[in-house]
C-alpha cells in the first residue's frame, strides 16, 4: 500500500520500480477521477504499457516523470501477465482508449470542457468533429495537432487560457508525459492524461481489434497485423517479459 491523494491508501503493484494502481476501471473512474474532476483537483494519469516501463529503464528523467504521476494505469496485457508472473496480480487491464471514451461520456453528462492536443492535424480535427457529433454536451476548450516543439510556450498559453477540465494529450511516449509534467504546475485544475494513439482509434484512422481478439488478449497481434511497422515494439514487449521472468519484479 502507498499513500494516494488526501492521505488515502492506494493499492499498487510495483513492476521495475513503477507503481501500477491496482484497481478496476469502474473504481478508478468513480472513486478517483470523477471526484477529482468535481473538486477541480489537478491529476496526472499515465496509461502505461511494457514499452513505457522499458523506456523508464533506459531514461532516468522519464522514469522520474512516470513515477510522479498520480495514477499509473496498466494499459497493455504484458503488464497484467508480468504482475501475474510476480504473483501480485492486478485486478484488470484498463485500456487507455476505453478510459478516454468513459471520460468523454462523463464530460458530456456534466458539460465539462476538454482540450485535444496531439496527433496529425487531420486526425486532430477529425477527433474534434467526432466529439462534437457524439458528445454535444462537451465544451471544446481547444485543440492543436502534435507537430510542435514541446518547449513552445504559445501552445501552453493557449491550453491554459481555455481553462479545460480535461486535457487529452496524444503526443506519444515519451513526449506526452514530458509535456504534461513540464506544464501542469501552470494550471489551477484539470485531469491531464497521455492517450497515445487513442485519437487515431476513436476517429477510425486505426481500426481497433474485434471484441473476440480483445477477449483473447490478442489485441496486440491484431494491431501488428494492421501495422507491421509495430514489430520493433513487439520485440520491446518480449524483452520486458524476459526481464520480468528473470528478476520477478
Amino acid at each position: 500500500m502507498k499513500r494516494g491523494f488526501n492521505g488515502m491508501k492506494k493499492d499498487v503493484v510495483t513492476i521495475m520500480d513503477i507503481d501500477f494502481y491496482n484497481t478496476t476501471k469502474k473504481d478508478l473512474l468513480e472513486q478517483d477521477l470523477y471526484p477529482r474532476l468535481e473538486r477541480g483537483i489537478k491529476s496526472f494519469v499515465v496509461t502505461a504499457n511494457p514499452e513505457i516501463v522499458m523506456h523508464t529503464r533506459e531514461n532516468a528523467e522519464y522514469k522520474r516523470i512516470v513515477q510522479s504521476a498520480d495514477f499509473v494505469i496498466p494499459d497493455g496485457i504484458g503488464i497484467i501477465k508480468a504482475a501475474n508472473w510476480m504473483k501480485q496480480p492486478l485486478k484488470e487491464r484498463i485500456p487507455g482508449v476505453e478510459l478516454v471514451l468513459d471520460l468523454l461520456e462523463y464530460a458530456n453528462d456534466k458539460e465539462l470542457s476538454c482540450y485535444f492536443l496531439g496527433a496529425k492535424e487531420s486526425t486532430n480535427e477529425k477527433m474534434v468533429e467526432e466529439v462534437e457529433k457524439r458528445y454535444p454536451g462537451i465544451h471544446i476548450a481547444g485543440n492543436h495537432h502534435g507537430y510542435f516543439d514541446i518547449e513552445d510556450e504559445t501552445i501552453v498559453k493557449d491550453v491554459h487560457a481555455s481553462a479545460p477540465d480535461i486535457v487529452f494529450v496524444a503526443l506519444g511516449m515519451p513526449r506526452q508525459e514530458k509535456w504534461i509534467v513540464g506544464n501542469m504546475e501552470k494550471f489551477d485544475k484539470g485531469v491531464f492524461i497521455g492517450v497515445g494513439g487513442s485519437f487515431d482509434t476513436i476517429t477510425g484512422e486505426v481500426e481497433r481489434a474485434p471484441q473476440k481478439w480483445i477477449d483473447l488478449n490478442l489485441e496486440w497481434l491484431y494491431r501488428m497485423i494492421q501495422q507491421p511497422t509495430r514489430f520493433k515494439r513487439i520485440l520491446k514487449v518480449m524483452e520486458f517479459m524476459v526481464r520480468v521472468m528473470l528478476r520477478r519484479g
